[in-house]
């Protein structure tokens, strides 16, 4: 039943989507609707946090694994694992990331871009450290944030293309992404450290 609210959600908006268009497509009945999820707002919040749950944990399960590993092995992990959540699942991608979004939803991409965020920050000031560079403070953070809307924006884009393939998308963004941390100058990341 959530995979078909999910749909419904992210094709008609939370406006227009109606609990028959989502218990037709469910397969069930509104009154079997309302005694899961008790009203129209309550599934949609379900369904928001549900997306940004599972993204979340896809995305965090690939980074960990790649811990320790050089550079680009790490950013790709990373991406990859967003780019093909995204192509994997659309439909929650679009509740989340899509221009519909609202209610619950804006919080629940919120908590998920902040923990995105915090974690990719996380990570660079390791790199950092364990690569016997100067540590990274609030510029690790603002790094982070322009990798988070990377991702975020690189996917809708691939998504909306139709015709272009998130899976590459992932990589291309990969690549500007290493390109980007390989050639930073590390005199703005002090001077925004220093603010």
């Amino acid at each position: 039943m959530l995979e078909a609210a999910c749909a419904v959600f992210a094709e008609a908006g939370f406006l227009a989507a109606t609990m028959e268009a989502i218990a037709a497509r469910a397969r069930s009945t509104k009154p079997t609707l309302y005694a899961h999820f008790g009203s129209k707002e309550d599934l949609y919040r379900h369904c928001s946090e549900r997306a940004a749950e599972n993204l979340a944990r896809q995305l965090f399960a690939a980074q960990v694994a790649a811990e320790g590993l050089s550079l680009e092995p790490q950013v790709r992990a990373g991406m990859l694992a967003f780019f093909d959540y995204a192509a994997a699942h659309p439909h929650e991608f679009r509740l989340l990331f899509g221009s519909e979004a609202s209610g619950t939803v804006p919080a629940a991409r919120h908590r998920l871009m902040t923990a995105a965020t915090d974690r990719i920050a996380h990570l660079i000031r390791e790199f950092a450290a364990s690569h016997h560079r100067p540590p990274w403070g609030s510029s690790a953070t603002l790094c982070a944030s322009f990798m988070v809307g990377l991702a975020v924006e690189g996917a809708r884009s691939a998504l909306g293309a139709g015709a272009l393939s998130p899976r590459l998308a992932g990589e291309f963004a990969t690549s500007f992404t290493v390109a980007a941390l390989r050639h930073i100058d590390g005199s703005l990341a002090a001077a925004v450290d220093a603010e």
